[in-house]
């Protein structure tokens, strides 16, 4: 499991077992996967499941667990960051080559890859492949290369304003389903949950904040689900839509 995806599952716990006034406790363990990863538990003896997962594009699930690992930075003498061209990168192909393009920059006393001498751009083909996956500079802050996502741009006119439209969305990435499945098929529980963690590629500029009012309709293609519970690493509210309906819901104190 990446770090990222252990991070979500942590934080989709303390959020559900707050709101919902109950005690969850971790089940897919020992290798299990086909157990959903929390069991919910209530003082009345009721039960329910829990499921957790990251809502990401398939081509860059595996290098951004790879990057969690490593907290988002690769290590160097002097301060870089590395800004991706797209969604997707291989990522120990593009982490070698950036480290060593960082060695010849620091030789070359320049700032970009893109300042070395020709011939020594000649001589080092994996960084000039590298420089068509990313741009790597050189920054004032800590040592270190700090990793970033493409910048986007767009207009807020021409995306759909309507949140439930992208999480039925998301319904169409392959491992969405599974997930639904699993707790479907639970057994001997009264309630099942389900917690999205979307990462910012998949989701709309107008919903990188938590600014925008709670939906108005519930989500298709959810069936049998008690809950669907939302939170972006960006926003300071979670939404949870039950009942059919959607809230906004505040974190909880750090004493709760």
């Amino acid at each position: 499991m990446s770090g990222l995806a252990d991070r979500a599952e942590e934080i989709a716990a303390h959020l559900v077992g707050h709101a919902l006034g109950a005690k969850i406790s971790k089940y897919d363990t020992d290798g299990r996967q086909s157990a959903v990863d929390f069991l919910i538990e209530w003082t009345s003896g009721r039960r329910g499941a829990l499921e957790v997962t990251l809502v990401t594009r398939p081509e860059s699930a595996a290098w951004q667990g790879m990057a969690a690992k490593e907290g988002w930075r690769w290590p160097a003498e002097s301060g870089w960051e590395f800004r991706m061209r797209a969604a997707h990168m291989p990522y120990r192909r593009t982490r070698k080559a950036a480290l060593r393009a960082i060695e010849l920059c620091d030789l070359w006393n320049v700032t970009t890859p893109r300042q070395l001498p020709p011939e020594v751009l000649q001589h080092h083909p994996e960084i000039r492949w590298m420089n068509d996956v990313g741009d790597l500079r050189r920054t004032p802050f800590s040592p270190g290369v700090v990793l970033l996502h493409e910048t986007r741009a767009g207009f807020f006119e021409a995306e759909d304003a309507d949140f439930t439209t992208v999480v039925e969305g998301w319904l169409h990435r392959p491992h969405l389903p599974r997930h639904i499945d699993k707790l479907q098929r639970a057994k001997g529980v009264n309630e099942r949950h389900l917690f999205l963690v979307p990462v910012d590629e998949v989701l709309p500029m107008r919903f990188f904040t938590n600014d925008f009012p709670a939906p108005a309709r519930s989500p298709e293609g959810f069936t049998m689900l008690d809950g669907i519970w939302v939170w972006s690493n960006y926003w300071h509210q979670y939404l949870v839509c039950r009942a059919g309906l959607w809230q906004w819901i505040d974190f909880p104190s750090k004493d709760a």
